[in-house]
């Protein structure tokens, strides 16, 4: 009995000195300690970032969508926060849509800094990945081709298509992705927050196409609606 908890302890023991020493991040300070690395800053750059980082599991494997998804938001923020000034002038005057849309855009961007944010806790950065010219951070749409006079329902019908498509991704990428941090990160920053929104805007829609179709009446209507936004 006595002899083989001894056993068990020297397993245990050996486990750990394993786990000590089996690890790329100490194995490469033990090199840098016998080559003398503390001896000045001539060996101490020397040292390898790469070797002691903070990427684990496969969140690189998702960095081209990441950047995607934040450029969309970018993008999104911008037409969002023109939309909001279209309907926020004296032409217009519907400041509730404004405002609505002045929140929408915000969104977006603290959304995007959320991912930014993100990405460099895990080690990574949203410079281009070298060999992969679609990954970095930009504009790819020329954001003048959707801007015009838009009505209402047209504005609403437009962010209710953009939510959809962007959930349909991140719900693909959190169904694909095996890294468990980055799908609690996905559930708690976006998943629930799309299922509200779409179902606010299909609400919005419900109660404004409506309006639209009446032929007396339909501007006080539309006036009353754009004041339950305000």
């Amino acid at each position: 009995m006595f002899m083989s908890q001894i056993a068990v302890i020297l397993v245990a023991l050996f486990g750990c000195a394993n786990l000590v020493h089996a690890g790329k991040c100490s194995d490469h300070l033990l090199s840098l300690s016998a080559d003398g690395w503390s001896d000045g800053y001539e060996s101490a750059s020397q040292y390898d970032f790469s070797a002691c980082t903070a990427v684990f599991s496969t969140f690189e494997r998702h960095l081209p969508q990441v950047h995607n998804l934040i450029n969309e938001h970018i993008a999104q923020s911008f037409v969002y926060s023109i939309m909001s000034s279209h309907f926020d002038t004296d032409a217009e005057n519907r400041l509730g849509f404004a405002k609505y849309l002045d929140h929408l855009a915000d969104t977006m961007w603290h959304d995007a800094i959320a991912l930014v944010k993100y990405t460099g806790k895990r080690g990574s950065s949203v410079a281009p990945i070298l060999d992969d010219e679609n990954t970095g951070l930009r504009l790819s749409a020329n954001l003048n081709d959707g801007i015009k006079p838009w009505t209402e329902i047209e504005a609403l019908a437009l962010i209710q298509d953009h939510h959809h498509n962007l959930a349909s991704k991140i719900h693909h990428l959190h169904g694909n992705t095996r890294d468990t941090s980055f799908s609690h990160f996905l559930e708690n920053q976006f998943t629930s927050q799309h299922v509200e929104r779409i179902r606010e805007l299909a609400g919005h829609m419900t109660n404004l196409v409506p309006m639209y179709q009446e032929t007396s009446g339909s501007d006080l209507a539309l006036y009353l609606f754009d004041q339950s936004l305000a």
